[in-house]
C-alpha cells in the first residue's frame, strides 16, 4: 500500500509541475513571439506588394522624412524584425543618390530577405536595378528572378521589363514565362510588362496583336502601367514597324491616359510626360516648369533627367517639393 501511495504522490507532483510550467511559460512565449502589431511605420509605408502587410497599402509616399523617422523608431523598439527592416530599407532606397551609388536601403532589405521575408527579396532586386554600377542591374534582374521562382506575384509580373538584362537566352525565356504565369494569376500589370517586352525590348511583330490586346484589356481594368505605355505609344511619333496598323496615333486619348496614370502616382507615366515637355516630340511644345514637375514625379530616374537637363550636379540636385496629386475622375479612352 505504501508503494502504491508513493506512486500516486509522484504522479500528482509531476502533473502539478507540468501545469505550472505551462502556466508560467505560455505568457513569456507569447511575449517572445508577439510581433510589433500595427506600427506608425506600417501606417506610413506599407507596400502594396507585401502579402504580410498589417496596414493598408500606401501607394505614393510624398514625404519620405516622417516615414523614415517613424520606421527608424519602430525598428529600434523591435530590432531585427523583417517587416520593419523591409519597410525602412524600401524608404531609404527612395532617397536621392547618384545613380552609380549603392542603395542606402540595400543592407536592410538583404537582412529582411535573409529571414525569408519574400517582398524584401523583390525590393532588393529593384534597388540593384536602379544602380548603374557595373553588373548591379544584371544582379538585380537575377534577384527578381529568384523572387519570382519563390512565388512573388509582382516580381513575376515585372520580370518581362528586365528580360533584356538577363544573363542568358534561357533566363530571358524564363522571365517571359513568369510574365505569362502572372497573367494567369490575374495580374494586369503583367499584361503591360509583356506588351512592352514584345513591342520595345525584344520586338516580335507576330506578337504585336496580342500585346495590343493586353494593353487595352489592362487599361480597361485600371492598370496604371498599361495606361502609361498605351498613352506613350499613342502620343509619341515613334512606333515600331507594323504597330500603327494595330494601334493608331491618338494624341488626345494618349495624353489623358498618361496624365491620369501620373496623377495616380505612376512613375512611368510621369517620366513619359517629362520627356514630352522636354521637347522630345513636335506634338507637344517644350515647357520647362512642366518638364521639371513631371520628371520629379517620376522618382530617381526623373530627378536625374532634370539635373542633366538643367546642367546641375546630379548628386546634390533636389527636386522642388511636390504637392499631393488630385484624385482622377478616370474615363475610358479609345
Amino acid at each position: 500500500m505504501n508503494a502504491k501511495h508513493e506512486r500516486r504522490r509522484l504522479a500528482c507532483v509531476l502533473v502539478t509541475t507540468a501545469i505550472a510550467a505551462i502556466t508560467f511559460s505560455a505568457p513569456s512565449m507569447a511575449v517572445e513571439n508577439a510581433g510589433p502589431g500595427v506600427t506608425a511605420c506600417d501606417r506610413l509605408a506599407s507596400s502594396p506588394y507585401d502579402s504580410k502587410a498589417v496596414a493598408p497599402a500606401v501607394q505614393n509616399i510624398l514625404d519620405l522624412d516622417p516615414a523614415i523617422a517613424a520606421c527608424r523608431a519602430d525598428l529600434q523598439k523591435h530590432p531585427n524584425h523583417p517587416r520593419l527592416q523591409f519597410l525602412l530599407g524600401s524608404l531609404l532606397d527612395q532617397l536621392p543618390r547618384p545613380r552609380w551609388s549603392d542603395s542606402p536601403g540595400a543592407d536592410l532589405l538583404k537582412k529582411s530577405a535573409d529571414q525569408d521575408y519574400l517582398v524584401a527579396l523583390y525590393g532588393l532586386g529593384k534597388s540593384y536595378l536602379k544602380t548603374w554600377r557595373r553588373g548591379k542591374r544584371r544582379k538585380g534582374a537575377q534577384i527578381m528572378l529568384q523572387a519570382a521562382r519563390l512565388g512573388h506575384l509582382q516580381a513575376q509580373a515585372e520580370l518581362p521589363y528586365y528580360a533584356g538584362r538577363m544573363r542568358s537566352a534561357k533566363d530571358r525565356e524564363e522571365a517571359l514565362r513568369w510574365g505569362d504565369a502572372a497573367i494567369k494569376r490575374g495580374s494586369y500589370d503583367a499584361m503591360a510588362a509583356m506588351a512592352l517586352s514584345n513591342i520595345l525590348i525584344m520586338p516580335d511583330v507576330k506578337k504585336y496583336p496580342k500585346a495590343v490586346e493586353y494593353l487595352y484589356k489592362a487599361d480597361r481594368a485600371g492598370s496604371l502601367d498599361a495606361m502609361a505605355l498605351l498613352g506613350r505609344l499613342q502620343v509619341f511619333p515613334f512606333a515600331p514597324n507594323g504597330l500603327r496598323e494595330l494601334l493608331p496615333e491618338n494624341h488626345y486619348g494618349g495624353m489623358r491616359r498618361m496624365l491620369d496614370a501620373a496623377n495616380m502616382g505612376n512613375k512611368r507615366a510621369a517620366f513619359y510626360l517629362g520627356l514630352l515637355y522636354a521637347g522630345s516630340t513636335i506634338s507637344v511644345s517644350p515647357h520647362r516648369e512642366k518638364m521639371i514637375y513631371w520628371f520629379c514625379r517620376a522618382g530617381e530616374r526623373g530627378r536625374y533627367m532634370v539635373a542633366e537637363t538643367l546642367e546641375k550636379d546630379v548628386s546634390i540636385y533636389r527636386c522642388p517639393v511636390q504637392k499631393k496629386p488630385k484624385k482622377s475622375n478616370r474615363k475610358l479612352y479609345q
